[in-house]
């Protein structure tokens, strides 16, 4: 059974939440998150569990530094709530700047939500009835928070983190007194003031806001990061917090790992170690990310590769979607469920007529569409796709795909000096291709029987081919590669050059 309806053991109604803050561009590490609570709520929709599936954007946090990719003036706004931030470009908000693109993403890879921003549920008052409980709780809410952590909270800790009046910032306030709505504060600007709970005049503390949303919301179902999950976590204090304070049960915990990028472990927007996910979902087929993640447990850490590596995912899925259409075999019986959340239509798609790895070459060598939907025999019913394929795999190779597949094609009269013995490889396989019929696996033979003939090693001999028709020691697969070309062309490449 796949691992998201393996999840759910009853059939109780869901409400699965998720929540990324907006404090920079939303990156493929972040995605994990939204797309785990995705794929979760559309196996309870499968199981026809009657589902809410929300996604809490955590505009109400404060910026925390001036991140590397920020102008040094925003040191001015350091500690002030992100929704309150102005954008580093245009009118809006700091975090609408950086969500605007987070919800064309989700669009893009189709997660259909629920967009709740937190700095909401505080000007509606939606969290006040939980910081009521709080208040009224203090002792109980430090001591849970002190076994839990096992740590010893800090002589000025509060439940509530008031913002200036004056300044605008949570992080330089100390809260004086506290008499339910109100909450009374200094500030290190100098200012003292009054917050009022039932407004966006501060926020809870993330160990206490995190329960307080499970609480406000009816939350059921929540994936989260591990560091999250650790022993004394943030989760491990929620769900005291909800139990104990609350009296509500803690949402089901699903914990995932990391995506970590290829060559460069953890992504951060703050170090600039990251792809973007809408960049990498507008310049890629963005069904990749989701297979990625539909087809591994979140148990298991992923390691991302936007280049070289998205060939493989491609022709992975592609494998599947074939054997479920019955034109090839998978063993996986998980395999409609995984093609099924991998969807970005809500469908199983058919197999694409052209697969993406042999577009990339094609589009190397055509630039016309027609002559690329010629040459692989695209019937009209598959025009459309192909077409739409086309165009993304231009993006991906021009955004990500790494030099070693890239190429140009040399012109056809032009001579390559090589050795003699590859010189009468050479002519070996000009004489067996030219009688041969022209289809990529039986050209795929040919070269393998004419290296065998001419007892030369095969990566030399591969290479001798690479060298003559693209100047480059290695190349795309040499059998599709060779017949993209075109047998004329490809047979007076060779009869140059022997």
């Amino acid at each position: 059974m796949h691992w998201a309806e393996a999840f759910f053991t009853d059939d109780s109604d869901e409400v699965i939440a998720t929540g990324i803050s907006p404090s920079g561009a939303i990156h493929i590490g972040n995605m994990r998150e939204i797309l785990t609570g995705d794929i979760l709520s559309k196996a309870a929709v499968r199981r026809k569990k009657k589902t809410r599936f929300i996604y809490l954007g955590d505009d109400a946090d404060p910026l925390r530094k001036v991140y590397p990719f920020l102008p040094a003036s925003y040191s001015e706004h350091v500690g002030k709530p992100l929704y309150r931030i102005p954008a580093p470009e245009g009118k809006q908000s700091y975090s609408e700047y950086y969500l605007a693109p987070f919800l064309k993403t989700l669009d893009i890879v189709n997660v259909r939500v629920e967009v709740i921003r937190s700095s909401d549920l505080y000007k509606n008052g939606t969290l006040a009835e939980a910081a009521k409980l709080i208040f009224e709780n203090i002792g109980k809410v430090e001591q849970i928070l002190q076994e839990v952590s096992q740590r010893k909270l800090e002589s000025n800790w509060a439940p509530y983190n008031p913002m200036c009046s004056m300044c605008g910032r949570i992080t330089t306030t100390t809260v004086t007194g506290i008499s339910f709505p109100y909450v009374e504060y200094t500030c290190k600007c100098g200012n003292s003031g009054k917050s009022d709970v039932r407004k966006d005049d501060g926020k809870l503390p993330w160990r206490l806001e995190w329960p307080a949303k499970w609480f406000a919301l009816g939350v059921t179902t929540e994936p989260f990061g591990k560091d999250h999950g650790a022993a004394g976590g943030s989760y491990d204090t929620g769900k005291r917090i909800a139990e104990e304070i609350f009296h509500i049960k803690a949402p089901k915990p699903m914990m995932f790992e990391r995506i970590l990028l290829k060559g460069k472990g953890v992504m951060h927007s703050s170090t600039g170690i990251n792809v973007s996910a809408y960049d990498f979902v507008s310049n890629s087929p963005p069904e990749a990310l989701r297979y990625i993640l539909a087809k591994n447990q979140p148990s298991r850490h992923i390691n991302f590769d936007p280049g070289l590596g998205l060939l493989s995912v491609m022709d992975e899925m592609e494998k599947y979607r074939r054997a479920y259409f019955g034109l090839d075999r998978v063993s996986d019986e998980n395999l409609e469920s995984i093609l099924l959340y991998s969807s970005v239509t809500g469908m199983i798609e058919k197999p694409a007529p052209v697969s993406f790895r042999h577009l990339v070459t094609l589009i190397q060598i055509y630039r016309d569409p027609d002559s690329i939907i010629r040459l692989a025999r695209v019937d009209a019913g598959g025009e459309e796709i192909v077409r739409r394929e086309i165009e993304i795999a231009r993006r991906w190779l021009s955004s990500y795909a790494p030099e070693e597949i890239k190429f140009k094609m040399l012109p056809a009269d032009e001579r390559v000096n090589l050795p003699e013995n590859e010189r009468q490889f050479i002519l070996a396989l000009l004489t067996s291709i030219e009688g041969a019929e022209w289809d990529a696996e039986n050209i795929h033979n040919v070269i393998h029987e004419s290296i065998k003939a001419c007892a030369i090693d095969q990566e030399e001999g591969f290479m001798a081919i690479y060298r003559l028709l693209i100047g480059k020691e290695k190349g795309p697969r040499l059998g599709y590669f060779l017949y993209g070309l075109g047998k004329e062309f490809v047979t007076r490449r060779l009869r140059i050059n022997a």
